[in-house]
């Protein structure tokens, strides 16, 4: 929801979901991801926002509640109409370039200033650049993580990587099966051994299962191959609707690997119906405790 503006603020957010006890709200951090934003900013779609495109952008928050938390969904990297009604190429997500990660981490750091308190969780995307590497993004996810903490006064988030479905996303950076998730966390260990306890993956249940299905490999082999240490949050959705026992994603099979994770994770009920959100978050609940 963003009832007062283009993306809106946190505190409209943190009321409808307080009505339903959610810990975490949503808000979007993408660049300028369609035709009525490049109108209002002057910046061209999948570019990095100005700080007067911020403020043009969200809504300005001020004593925010102290319980008030937010996870910030970075730019997924889809290409988009402008306002021409021609595509434009995907941004291009340069995690092996360290000056782009430093304008991107700036750009971060801007919207949180904007917003009015620091975020808790940031989920980044694996893009679609063919140099970057996974050690690039394990690098990238530290060097994100360091930066804006340090800005907030040493308030560090946990930097979360989201899978993706290469099919709908051009020339992808190949983090969609369990099996590159796991390699994935395999750099993580290896290169930025200091932030795994807080930072990894978030899963996406039905992303994966609809990477499966495309390849005709096995969604339980997929499953198996992500290391339970490195999964912090998952995502619970169908196309962005409210989930149900009877859709084609197992769900049963998901919630089992799910129930499996020996920390605390947090769960993103990722659906854009307002009225869906309480019977989805019954849903999780539901096969997190069987």
């Amino acid at each position: 929801m963003q009832p007062d503006g283009f993306r809106g603020g946190l505190l409209s957010r943190w009321e409808e979901a307080s009505k339903v006890g959610c810990q975490y709200i949503e808000v979007p951090c993408n660049c300028i991801k369609n035709a009525k934003e490049e109108i209002a900013t002057g910046i061209s779609p999948c570019q990095m926002l100005t700080p007067d495109a911020i403020k043009s952008l969200y809504t300005s928050g001020n004593n925010l509640p102290e319980s008030l938390e937010y996870i910030l969904h970075t730019e997924p990297s889809f290409s988009i109409t402008d306002a021409k009604g021609e595509q434009v190429p995907a941004a291009d997500l340069q995690w092996h370039n360290p000056e782009w990660v430093k304008k991107f981490g700036t750009m971060i750091i801007g919207i949180s200033e904007r917003l009015g308190k620091p975020a808790s969780i940031i989920e980044i995307h694996p893009g679609s650049n063919k140099s970057v590497t996974m050690k690039d993004i394990a690098v990238s996810m530290k060097s994100l993580r360091e930066m804006y903490g340090d800005h907030f006064n040493k308030k560090y988030p946990r930097i979360v990587l989201e899978n993706r479905n290469c099919a709908t996303i051009a020339n992808c950076v190949t983090v969609e099966t369990g099996q590159q998730l796991q390699a994935l966390w395999t750099a993580m260990k290896e290169t930025v051994p200091e932030i795994c306890d807080t930072c990894g993956i978030v899963l996406d249940f039905s992303v994966m299962f609809n990477v499966a299905r495309r390849k005709k490999e096995s969604y339980e082999e997929y499953l198996n191959a992500v290391p339970v240490e490195g999964i912090k949050g998952i995502h619970v959705h169908k196309l962005h609707h409210s989930p149900s026992m009877e859709d084609d994603v197992p769900w049963e099979m998901a919630f089992k690997k799910a129930r499996n994770i020996p920390h605390d994770i947090f769960v993103n009920p990722e659906i854009h119906q307002e009225n869906k959100i309480q019977s989805t978050i019954d849903f999780c609940q539901e096969r997190l405790t069987e």
